[in-house]
């Protein structure tokens, strides 16, 4: 509680304990996080391949990282990467035990170590000129973080530090705006003020980049836009946003309280306008070409 921990942190932590205390005992190591995840009323499992103890962690979403054992209709995550063929697991469960979530509702309180400072500017909106220097600590807590659902990604908003730096300037520029003008302004610093590379290019792997993310490393892509585009949306103009698929492509769609043109789609009754972070220069309401008649997602 006094860290702000989610629960993927508080294993990581306890990883760490057991580390301390333990060094190389790989398989006492597991035990005791075991023992400690059990007793803090999480839902977890013990196995064993070879003569290899390991974790078996079910969550609340898709995890992508790791393999899983599927059984008593749940999927466990194999917290060891390292190991592969069979398992004898150990399935006894506990009373009240709870599933772990990949959510974050609050970011960990860690301590800062600031990267160089980059600057970012919009392309239609040059007065919004943001300065930024993310924690280095939390970017290296996020590169261990597992891929889960893009929401989770979402949920996790933006750092006090990072959101110091932007959204006064965000703020400034929305002022006296409409709801469908305030939007442009936001989706068109997310599109022009990150230079852009596919994952492949910049890390050679699939990987979606927490909000923060995008102002450390130097190129993101559709779907790390559409994450800082849906947190801009959500925190700053009040509005509920949700992500839309195309094949190979991600987008946001954004129900807006006024009337707007452009594309749509029907959600629980309700019309959501598409807002591509990644279409250059497109206001909200338009979509790339390509992609006009494609079945999307949501």
């Amino acid at each position: 509680e006094t860290l702000n921990l989610c629960d993927w942190a508080y294993l990581d932590l306890l990883d760490k304990l057991s580390e301390r205390v333990l060094g190389s005992c790989e398989n006492e190591r597991v035990v005791l996080k075991m023992y400690l995840l059990t007793q803090s009323g999480y839902k977890m499992r013990i196995a064993k391949s070879g003569g290899t103890l390991v974790l078996l962690m079910p969550a609340r979403e898709e995890v992508y990282d790791y393999s899983y054992l599927e059984f008593d209709q749940e999927k466990f995550y194999v917290l060891n990467k390292n190991l592969k063929g069979s398992f004898e697991v150990f399935k006894l469960s506990y009373p009240n035990e709870q599933t772990p979530s990949m959510r974050m509702t609050a970011l960990p309180k860690l301590p800062t170590n600031k990267a160089a400072q980059r600057t970012f500017v919009s392309r239609n909106y040059s007065d919004i000129r943001v300065s930024v220097a993310p924690n280095t600590n939390l970017m290296n807590f996020y590169t261990a973080y597992p891929h889960s659902n893009w929401s989770c990604y979402s949920q996790a908003s933006l750092s006090y530090e990072v959101k110091k730096a932007l959204y006064p300037s965000l703020k400034a520029a929305m002022v006296g705006k409409s709801q469908t003008e305030a939007a442009n302004v936001l989706i068109n610093f997310v599109q022009t003020a990150f230079e852009y590379k596919t994952d492949e290019e910049q890390f050679g792997c699939e990987r979606t980049l927490f909000g923060d993310e995008l102002f450390f490393y130097p190129y993101s892509d559709c779907e790390d836009r559409s994450v800082l585009f849906s947190i801009l949306v959500r925190e700053l103009l009040g509005l509920d946003v949700v992500f839309l698929y195309y094949p190979g492509h991600l987008a946001t769609a954004v129900h807006f309280t006024e009337k707007t043109d452009g594309f749509y789609i029907t959600l629980d009754n309700k019309e959501y306008t598409v807002c591509d972070p990644t279409y250059i220069g497109a206001n909200i309401g338009e979509v790339m070409p390509q992609f006009e008649k494609v079945p999307t997602e949501i």
